[in-house]
Protein backbone atom coordinates (compact mmCIF):
# COMPACT_ATOMS: atom_id res chain seq x y z
CA UNK A 1 0.00 0.00 0.00
CA UNK A 2 2.89 2.32 0.89
CA UNK A 3 4.56 1.42 -2.38
CA UNK A 4 1.44 2.36 -4.33
CA UNK A 5 1.11 5.70 -2.48
CA UNK A 6 4.79 6.52 -3.01
CA UNK A 7 4.47 5.75 -6.72
CA UNK A 8 1.48 8.04 -7.00
CA UNK A 9 3.45 10.91 -5.37
CA UNK A 10 6.33 10.40 -7.77
CA UNK A 11 3.96 10.41 -10.75
CA UNK A 12 2.32 13.59 -9.48
CA UNK A 13 5.63 15.31 -9.01
CA UNK A 14 6.76 14.26 -12.45
CA UNK A 15 3.53 15.64 -13.91
CA UNK A 16 4.13 19.01 -12.20
CA UNK A 17 7.71 19.19 -13.45
CA UNK A 18 6.58 18.21 -16.93
CA UNK A 19 3.84 20.84 -16.85
CA UNK A 20 6.26 23.59 -15.75
CA UNK A 21 8.72 22.58 -18.40
CA UNK A 22 6.02 22.58 -21.01
CA UNK A 23 4.83 26.01 -19.87
CA UNK A 24 8.38 27.37 -19.93
CA UNK A 25 8.92 26.01 -23.42
CA UNK A 26 5.63 27.47 -24.53
CA UNK A 27 6.49 30.89 -23.07
CA UNK A 28 9.91 30.89 -24.64
CA UNK A 29 8.51 29.78 -27.93
CA UNK A 30 5.92 32.61 -27.83
CA UNK A 31 8.63 35.35 -27.30
CA UNK A 32 10.82 33.80 -29.96
CA UNK A 33 7.97 33.92 -32.40
CA UNK A 34 7.43 37.72 -32.01
CA UNK A 35 8.94 39.33 -35.20
CA UNK A 36 11.72 41.88 -34.40
CA UNK A 37 12.32 44.37 -37.22
CA UNK A 38 15.46 45.93 -35.72
CA UNK A 39 17.37 46.06 -32.45
CA UNK A 40 20.26 47.92 -30.82
CA UNK A 41 22.07 48.25 -27.53
CA UNK A 42 21.83 51.68 -25.88
CA UNK A 43 25.36 53.08 -25.68
CA UNK A 44 27.16 56.37 -25.10
CA UNK A 45 28.23 58.48 -28.07
CA UNK A 46 28.43 61.96 -29.59
CA UNK A 47 25.54 63.93 -31.06
CA UNK A 48 25.78 66.83 -33.50
CA UNK A 49 22.95 69.10 -34.71
CA UNK A 50 23.42 70.74 -38.11
CA UNK A 51 21.62 73.09 -40.49
CA UNK A 52 22.06 72.64 -44.23
CA UNK A 53 21.47 75.05 -47.12
CA UNK A 54 22.69 75.58 -50.66
CA UNK A 55 24.29 78.63 -52.28
CA UNK A 56 26.87 79.74 -54.84
CA UNK A 57 30.48 80.62 -54.13
CA UNK A 58 31.46 84.28 -54.53
CA UNK A 59 34.86 86.03 -54.32
CA UNK A 60 35.83 87.52 -51.01
CA UNK A 61 35.57 90.99 -52.57
CA UNK A 62 34.28 92.10 -55.93
CA UNK A 63 33.63 95.65 -57.06
CA UNK A 64 32.59 97.38 -60.26
CA UNK A 65 34.55 100.57 -60.96
CA UNK A 66 32.90 103.42 -62.88
CA UNK A 67 33.87 106.97 -63.83
CA UNK A 68 31.94 109.78 -62.14
CA UNK A 69 31.71 111.94 -65.27
CA UNK A 70 31.71 111.47 -69.01
CA UNK A 71 34.72 112.07 -71.23
CA UNK A 72 36.55 110.12 -73.94
CA UNK A 73 38.77 107.30 -72.69
CA UNK A 74 42.42 108.32 -73.06
CA UNK A 75 44.13 105.12 -71.79
CA UNK A 76 43.17 101.54 -70.96
CA UNK A 77 46.07 100.06 -69.00
CA UNK A 78 44.81 96.55 -68.09
CA UNK A 79 43.23 93.50 -69.72
CA UNK A 80 40.75 90.93 -68.46
CA UNK A 81 42.45 88.26 -66.36
CA UNK A 82 45.33 90.55 -65.41
CA UNK A 83 46.43 90.69 -61.78
CA UNK A 84 46.49 94.18 -60.27
CA UNK A 85 47.68 95.67 -57.00
CA UNK A 86 46.00 98.15 -54.70
CA UNK A 87 46.41 101.72 -55.99
CA UNK A 88 47.33 100.67 -59.53
CA UNK A 89 45.85 102.90 -62.26
CA UNK A 90 43.63 100.86 -64.54
CA UNK A 91 42.34 103.48 -67.01
CA UNK A 92 42.27 107.24 -67.59
CA UNK A 93 39.92 109.73 -69.24
CA UNK A 94 40.85 112.75 -71.35
CA UNK A 95 41.74 115.48 -68.82
CA UNK A 96 42.39 118.51 -71.04
CA UNK A 97 39.33 120.44 -69.83
CA UNK A 98 39.99 119.34 -66.26
CA UNK A 99 43.56 120.65 -66.49
CA UNK A 100 42.28 124.05 -67.65
CA UNK A 101 39.81 124.16 -64.76
CA UNK A 102 42.61 123.22 -62.35
CA UNK A 103 44.87 125.98 -63.69
CA UNK A 104 42.07 128.55 -63.34
CA UNK A 105 41.43 127.42 -59.77
CA UNK A 106 45.11 127.86 -58.91
CA UNK A 107 45.14 131.38 -60.40
CA UNK A 108 41.99 132.23 -58.46
CA UNK A 109 43.56 131.04 -55.22
CA UNK A 110 46.72 133.05 -55.84
CA UNK A 111 44.67 136.18 -56.52
CA UNK A 112 42.65 135.74 -53.34
CA UNK A 113 45.85 135.12 -51.37
CA UNK A 114 47.37 138.33 -52.71
CA UNK A 115 44.22 140.28 -51.80
CA UNK A 116 44.18 138.76 -48.31
CA UNK A 117 47.86 139.52 -47.74
CA UNK A 118 47.37 143.10 -48.95
CA UNK A 119 44.43 143.54 -46.58
CA UNK A 120 46.25 142.21 -43.53
CA UNK A 121 49.69 143.75 -44.28
CA UNK A 122 50.68 146.96 -42.39
CA UNK A 123 50.19 150.16 -44.47
CA UNK A 124 53.09 151.80 -46.29
CA UNK A 125 53.84 155.49 -45.96
CA UNK A 126 53.33 156.00 -49.67
CA UNK A 127 49.88 154.38 -49.48
CA UNK A 128 48.86 156.70 -46.64
CA UNK A 129 50.12 159.72 -48.57
CA UNK A 130 48.17 158.72 -51.67
CA UNK A 131 45.00 158.21 -49.61
CA UNK A 132 45.39 161.62 -47.97
CA UNK A 133 45.90 163.27 -51.36
CA UNK A 134 42.84 161.56 -52.74
CA UNK A 135 40.81 162.83 -49.80
CA UNK A 136 42.03 166.39 -50.35
CA UNK A 137 41.18 166.28 -54.04
CA UNK A 138 37.71 164.93 -53.30
CA UNK A 139 37.05 167.71 -50.79
CA UNK A 140 38.25 170.37 -53.23
CA UNK A 141 36.03 169.03 -55.98
CA UNK A 142 33.04 169.02 -53.66
CA UNK A 143 33.69 172.70 -52.79
CA UNK A 144 33.82 173.66 -56.44
CA UNK A 145 30.55 171.89 -57.19
CA UNK A 146 28.83 173.50 -54.17
CA UNK A 147 29.78 177.07 -55.19
CA UNK A 148 28.22 176.84 -58.65
CA UNK A 149 29.79 178.63 -61.68
CA UNK A 150 32.99 180.58 -60.92
CA UNK A 151 33.60 184.20 -61.99
CA UNK A 152 36.24 183.06 -64.42
CA UNK A 153 33.79 180.71 -66.08
CA UNK A 154 31.25 183.56 -66.34
CA UNK A 155 33.79 185.90 -67.90
CA UNK A 156 34.87 183.24 -70.36
CA UNK A 157 31.25 182.66 -71.38
CA UNK A 158 30.68 186.46 -71.81
CA UNK A 159 33.79 186.80 -73.94
CA UNK A 160 32.75 183.80 -76.04
CA UNK A 161 29.38 185.53 -76.67
CA UNK A 162 31.15 188.80 -77.64
CA UNK A 163 33.52 186.92 -79.95
CA UNK A 164 30.61 185.18 -81.64
CA UNK A 165 28.80 188.50 -82.08
CA UNK A 166 31.91 190.18 -83.53
CA UNK A 167 32.34 187.32 -85.96
CA UNK A 168 28.73 187.81 -87.05
CA UNK A 169 29.30 191.54 -87.54
CA UNK A 170 32.43 190.96 -89.56
CA UNK A 171 30.61 188.51 -91.81
CA UNK A 172 27.81 191.03 -92.38
CA UNK A 173 30.30 193.84 -93.11
CA UNK A 174 32.12 191.70 -95.64
CA UNK A 175 28.82 190.95 -97.29
CA UNK A 176 27.81 194.61 -97.46
CA UNK A 177 31.17 195.66 -98.83
CA UNK A 178 30.88 193.08 -101.55
CA UNK A 179 27.59 194.61 -102.79
CA UNK A 180 28.26 198.35 -102.06
CA UNK A 181 28.51 200.96 -104.98
CA UNK A 182 31.90 202.72 -105.09
CA UNK A 183 31.72 206.51 -104.27
CA UNK A 184 33.04 207.62 -107.69
CA UNK A 185 30.39 205.62 -109.44
CA UNK A 186 27.72 206.97 -107.10
CA UNK A 187 28.83 210.58 -107.81
CA UNK A 188 28.84 210.00 -111.55
CA UNK A 189 25.37 208.51 -111.54
CA UNK A 190 23.99 211.34 -109.46
CA UNK A 191 25.67 213.96 -111.74
CA UNK A 192 24.29 212.44 -114.86
CA UNK A 193 20.86 212.09 -113.31
CA UNK A 194 20.97 208.24 -113.33
CA UNK A 195 19.41 206.14 -110.57
CA UNK A 196 21.81 204.72 -107.99
CA UNK A 197 21.04 200.97 -107.46
CA UNK A 198 19.88 199.81 -103.96
CA UNK A 199 22.47 197.13 -102.90
CA UNK A 200 20.92 196.54 -99.45
CA UNK A 201 18.03 194.53 -100.84
CA UNK A 202 20.43 192.62 -103.05
CA UNK A 203 22.61 191.77 -100.04
CA UNK A 204 19.61 190.61 -98.04
CA UNK A 205 18.47 188.32 -100.85
CA UNK A 206 21.93 186.74 -101.13
CA UNK A 207 22.21 185.23 -97.61
CA UNK A 208 25.17 182.99 -97.35
CA UNK A 209 25.37 179.81 -95.14
CA UNK A 210 28.29 181.14 -93.14
CA UNK A 211 26.20 184.07 -91.97
CA UNK A 212 23.51 181.70 -90.69
CA UNK A 213 26.16 179.65 -88.88
CA UNK A 214 27.62 182.78 -87.30
CA UNK A 215 24.17 183.83 -86.18
CA UNK A 216 23.58 180.42 -84.55
CA UNK A 217 26.91 180.60 -82.76
CA UNK A 218 25.89 183.93 -81.27
CA UNK A 219 22.65 182.45 -80.02
CA UNK A 220 24.47 179.46 -78.46
CA UNK A 221 27.10 181.63 -76.77
CA UNK A 222 24.41 183.95 -75.34
CA UNK A 223 22.46 180.94 -74.05
CA UNK A 224 25.58 179.47 -72.34
CA UNK A 225 26.34 182.79 -70.73
CA UNK A 226 22.77 183.16 -69.46
CA UNK A 227 22.79 179.60 -68.12
CA UNK A 228 26.00 180.16 -66.15
CA UNK A 229 24.60 183.36 -64.70
CA UNK A 230 21.54 181.49 -63.35
CA UNK A 231 23.36 178.22 -62.41
CA UNK A 232 23.40 177.11 -58.74
CA UNK A 233 25.00 174.08 -57.05
CA UNK A 234 24.87 170.80 -59.07
CA UNK A 235 22.94 168.34 -56.86
CA UNK A 236 24.03 165.22 -58.74
CA UNK A 237 27.62 166.39 -58.92
CA UNK A 238 27.54 167.30 -55.25
CA UNK A 239 26.32 163.79 -54.32
CA UNK A 240 29.06 162.22 -56.39
CA UNK A 241 31.63 164.48 -54.75
CA UNK A 242 30.41 163.53 -51.26
CA UNK A 243 30.62 159.85 -52.23
CA UNK A 244 34.22 160.34 -53.34
CA UNK A 245 34.99 162.00 -50.04
CA UNK A 246 33.45 159.12 -48.09
CA UNK A 247 35.37 156.52 -50.11
CA UNK A 248 38.64 158.39 -49.71
CA UNK A 249 38.03 158.84 -45.98
CA UNK A 250 37.24 155.12 -45.56
CA UNK A 251 40.37 154.13 -47.47
CA UNK A 252 42.50 156.39 -45.32
CA UNK A 253 40.96 155.11 -42.07
CA UNK A 254 41.41 151.49 -43.18
CA UNK A 255 45.08 152.15 -43.84
CA UNK A 256 45.55 153.86 -40.49
CA UNK A 257 43.40 151.54 -38.35
CA UNK A 258 43.66 148.28 -40.31
CA UNK A 259 40.76 146.25 -41.76
CA UNK A 260 37.56 145.74 -39.80
CA UNK A 261 36.52 142.41 -38.38
CA UNK A 262 33.86 142.06 -41.06
CA UNK A 263 36.40 142.74 -43.83
CA UNK A 264 38.74 140.14 -42.38
CA UNK A 265 35.94 137.58 -42.22
CA UNK A 266 34.90 138.28 -45.81
CA UNK A 267 38.47 138.04 -47.04
CA UNK A 268 39.01 134.81 -45.11
CA UNK A 269 35.80 133.29 -46.51
CA UNK A 270 36.79 134.25 -50.04
CA UNK A 271 40.21 132.67 -49.49
CA UNK A 272 38.64 129.47 -48.17
CA UNK A 273 36.28 129.35 -51.15
CA UNK A 274 39.24 129.64 -53.51
CA UNK A 275 41.03 126.81 -51.68
CA UNK A 276 37.95 124.61 -51.86
CA UNK A 277 37.62 125.36 -55.56
CA UNK A 278 41.21 124.22 -56.06
CA UNK A 279 40.61 121.05 -54.05
CA UNK A 280 37.48 120.35 -56.08
CA UNK A 281 39.39 120.81 -59.33
CA UNK A 282 42.14 118.49 -58.12
CA UNK A 283 39.58 115.89 -57.02
CA UNK A 284 37.84 116.09 -60.39
CA UNK A 285 41.08 115.42 -62.18
CA UNK A 286 41.95 112.56 -59.85
CA UNK A 287 38.54 111.00 -60.56
CA UNK A 288 39.50 110.85 -64.21
CA UNK A 289 41.48 107.71 -63.37
CA UNK A 290 40.20 104.31 -62.21
CA UNK A 291 42.38 102.87 -59.44
CA UNK A 292 42.36 99.31 -58.09
CA UNK A 293 40.89 99.39 -54.55
CA UNK A 294 42.65 96.16 -53.53
CA UNK A 295 44.88 93.40 -54.86
CA UNK A 296 42.93 91.23 -57.26
CA UNK A 297 42.20 90.23 -60.83
CA UNK A 298 40.41 92.14 -63.58
CA UNK A 299 37.44 89.93 -64.40
CA UNK A 300 35.67 92.36 -66.75
CA UNK A 301 36.82 95.31 -68.90
CA UNK A 302 34.23 97.33 -70.84
CA UNK A 303 36.44 100.25 -71.90
CA UNK A 304 37.56 101.14 -75.43
CA UNK A 305 40.15 103.84 -76.08
CA UNK A 306 38.72 107.05 -77.56
CA UNK A 307 35.12 106.17 -76.73
CA UNK A 308 32.81 107.36 -73.95
CA UNK A 309 32.78 104.88 -71.01
CA UNK A 310 29.57 102.93 -70.32
CA UNK A 311 27.00 104.07 -67.78
CA UNK A 312 27.54 101.04 -65.53
CA UNK A 313 30.73 99.39 -64.33
CA UNK A 314 33.66 100.09 -66.61
CA UNK A 315 36.01 97.57 -64.97
CA UNK A 316 35.25 94.70 -62.55
CA UNK A 317 37.96 93.73 -60.06
CA UNK A 318 37.69 90.66 -57.81
CA UNK A 319 39.76 89.52 -54.85
CA UNK A 320 40.18 85.77 -55.39
CA UNK A 321 42.34 85.23 -52.32
CA UNK A 322 39.24 84.00 -50.51
CA UNK A 323 35.61 83.03 -51.07
CA UNK A 324 32.29 83.03 -49.27
CA UNK A 325 28.84 81.58 -49.85
CA UNK A 326 25.52 83.16 -48.86
CA UNK A 327 22.95 80.61 -47.69
CA UNK A 328 19.17 81.04 -47.43
CA UNK A 329 18.34 79.40 -44.07
CA UNK A 330 14.72 78.62 -43.17
CA UNK A 331 13.14 80.60 -40.34
CA UNK A 332 12.71 77.41 -38.27
CA UNK A 333 16.48 76.82 -38.27
CA UNK A 334 17.87 80.36 -38.10
CA UNK A 335 17.39 80.59 -34.30
CA UNK A 336 20.20 78.05 -33.83
CA UNK A 337 22.69 79.71 -36.19
CA UNK A 338 25.36 81.95 -34.67
CA UNK A 339 28.43 83.75 -35.95
CA UNK A 340 31.58 81.71 -35.52
CA UNK A 341 29.95 78.30 -36.02
CA UNK A 342 31.85 75.82 -38.16
CA UNK A 343 30.57 74.62 -41.52
CA UNK A 344 31.43 71.92 -44.05
CA UNK A 345 30.75 72.43 -47.74
CA UNK A 346 30.28 69.94 -50.54
CA UNK A 347 30.66 71.21 -54.11
CA UNK A 348 29.01 69.69 -57.16
CA UNK A 349 32.09 70.57 -59.21
CA UNK A 350 34.45 68.84 -56.73
CA UNK A 351 32.77 65.61 -55.61
CA UNK A 352 34.30 63.99 -52.57
CA UNK A 353 36.13 67.15 -51.52
CA UNK A 354 35.20 68.69 -48.17
CA UNK A 355 35.72 72.44 -47.85
CA UNK A 356 35.50 74.00 -44.40
CA UNK A 357 34.39 77.46 -43.35
CA UNK A 358 32.92 79.57 -40.59
CA UNK A 359 29.73 81.62 -40.21
CA UNK A 360 30.71 85.30 -40.42
CA UNK A 361 27.34 87.01 -40.83
CA UNK A 362 23.72 86.28 -39.90
CA UNK A 363 21.04 88.58 -41.37
CA UNK A 364 18.77 90.31 -38.88
CA UNK A 365 15.94 90.81 -41.38
CA UNK A 366 14.33 88.13 -43.56
CA UNK A 367 14.25 87.68 -47.30
CA UNK A 368 10.69 86.86 -48.37
CA UNK A 369 9.70 84.91 -51.45
CA UNK A 370 5.93 84.53 -51.33
CA UNK A 371 5.11 82.56 -48.18
CA UNK A 372 8.71 81.38 -47.78
CA UNK A 373 10.70 83.24 -45.15
CA UNK A 374 14.47 82.78 -45.07
CA UNK A 375 17.48 84.54 -43.59
CA UNK A 376 20.79 85.01 -45.36
CA UNK A 377 23.75 83.42 -43.57
CA UNK A 378 27.25 84.07 -44.89
CA UNK A 379 29.88 81.35 -44.54
CA UNK A 380 33.46 82.43 -45.26
CA UNK A 381 35.54 79.55 -46.58
CA UNK A 382 38.87 78.60 -45.07
CA UNK A 383 41.95 78.84 -47.24
CA UNK A 384 42.37 75.78 -49.43
CA UNK A 385 44.44 74.54 -52.34
CA UNK A 386 41.38 73.16 -54.09
CA UNK A 387 40.58 74.77 -57.48
CA UNK A 388 37.63 76.85 -56.37
CA UNK A 389 35.89 79.15 -58.84
CA UNK A 390 33.25 81.83 -58.45
CA UNK A 391 29.62 80.75 -58.96
CA UNK A 392 30.24 77.07 -58.08
CA UNK A 393 27.25 75.50 -56.31
CA UNK A 394 27.92 74.43 -52.73
CA UNK A 395 25.85 72.72 -50.04
CA UNK A 396 26.90 73.89 -46.59
CA UNK A 397 26.28 72.00 -43.35
CA UNK A 398 26.56 74.26 -40.31
CA UNK A 399 27.30 72.67 -36.93
CA UNK A 400 24.94 74.48 -34.56
CA UNK A 401 25.28 72.21 -31.47
CA UNK A 402 27.31 69.20 -30.36
CA UNK A 403 27.30 66.93 -27.26
CA UNK A 404 29.83 64.25 -26.38
CA UNK A 405 29.65 61.06 -24.29
CA UNK A 406 25.88 60.97 -23.88
CA UNK A 407 23.26 58.22 -24.33
CA UNK A 408 22.16 58.30 -27.95
CA UNK A 409 19.50 56.32 -29.77
CA UNK A 410 18.50 56.24 -33.44
CA UNK A 411 15.22 58.07 -34.05
CA UNK A 412 13.64 55.00 -35.69
CA UNK A 413 13.43 53.28 -32.27
CA UNK A 414 11.49 56.18 -30.74
CA UNK A 415 7.72 56.61 -30.83
CA UNK A 416 6.15 59.93 -29.90
CA UNK A 417 2.51 60.11 -28.82
CA UNK A 418 0.87 62.80 -30.92
CA UNK A 419 -1.62 63.71 -28.22
CA UNK A 420 0.79 64.02 -25.28
CA UNK A 421 4.11 64.41 -27.13
CA UNK A 422 5.51 61.76 -24.80
CA UNK A 423 8.33 59.66 -26.25
CA UNK A 424 8.33 55.84 -25.84
CA UNK A 425 10.93 53.13 -26.48
CA UNK A 426 10.41 49.33 -26.58
CA UNK A 427 12.90 47.37 -24.45
CA UNK A 428 13.34 43.67 -23.80
CA UNK A 429 12.43 42.31 -20.36
CA UNK A 430 12.84 38.67 -19.20
CA UNK A 431 10.22 36.75 -21.11
CA UNK A 432 8.55 39.84 -22.66
CA UNK A 433 8.86 43.25 -24.37
CA UNK A 434 7.94 46.50 -22.62
CA UNK A 435 7.29 50.02 -23.95
CA UNK A 436 8.77 52.55 -21.52
CA UNK A 437 8.54 56.36 -21.54
CA UNK A 438 11.80 58.30 -22.00
CA UNK A 439 12.89 61.95 -21.84
CA UNK A 440 14.63 63.25 -24.94
CA UNK A 441 17.27 65.96 -25.15
CA UNK A 442 19.13 67.19 -28.18
CA UNK A 443 18.00 65.77 -31.51
CA UNK A 444 19.04 65.79 -35.12
CA UNK A 445 17.63 64.18 -38.24
CA UNK A 446 18.79 60.66 -37.32
CA UNK A 447 19.63 60.49 -33.59
CA UNK A 448 18.29 61.69 -30.25
CA UNK A 449 19.75 62.14 -26.80
CA UNK A 450 18.20 59.96 -24.07
CA UNK A 451 18.13 62.05 -20.89
CA UNK A 452 16.23 59.57 -18.66
CA UNK A 453 14.15 56.39 -18.79
CA UNK A 454 16.89 54.03 -20.08
CA UNK A 455 20.32 52.91 -19.03
CA UNK A 456 23.38 52.07 -21.02
CA UNK A 457 23.55 48.47 -22.15
CA UNK A 458 19.78 47.94 -22.45
CA UNK A 459 18.51 46.12 -25.51
CA UNK A 460 16.09 48.27 -27.53
CA UNK A 461 13.96 46.67 -30.24
CA UNK A 462 11.72 47.80 -33.03
CA UNK A 463 8.53 45.72 -33.35
CA UNK A 464 5.69 45.98 -35.81
CA UNK A 465 2.93 47.93 -34.14
CA UNK A 466 0.24 45.60 -35.47
CA UNK A 467 1.77 42.49 -33.84
CA UNK A 468 3.27 43.91 -30.67
CA UNK A 469 1.54 42.70 -27.47
CA UNK A 470 3.21 43.70 -24.24
CA UNK A 471 1.29 40.96 -22.25
CA UNK A 472 2.38 37.44 -23.39
CA UNK A 473 -0.17 34.53 -23.42
CA UNK A 474 -3.22 36.76 -23.86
Amino acid sequence: MKKILFGAVILAAAAVVFAQAAQSDETAGGQDETPIQDETILESGDLAVTVSATGTIAPLRQVGLAFEFSAPVAEVLVMEGQRVTKGQVLARLDTRELNIALANARVGLEAQQVAYDALTAPPREVDIAVAQAALSVARAQSGTVAQGAEATQLEIARLQAEIARNQLWQSQLQRDLAYAVPPAVRDYLEATGQEVPDTTQMAQDDVRPELNRADYEVLIADANYAALQSEGADTAGLSAAYAQIAAAQAQLERLLNGPSEMELQIADVQLQIARLALQQAEANRSRAALVAPFDGIVIENNLVGGEIPPQGAAIQVADLSGYYVDLAVDETDIVDVREGQRATLLLDALPGVNITGRVTRVAATPARAGQLVTYIVRVTLDLTDEPLRACMTATATILVNELQDILVLPNRFIRIDRATQQAYVTVERPGRFEEVPVQLGLRNDTTSQIVSGLEAGQRVVLLPRATFNPIPGT
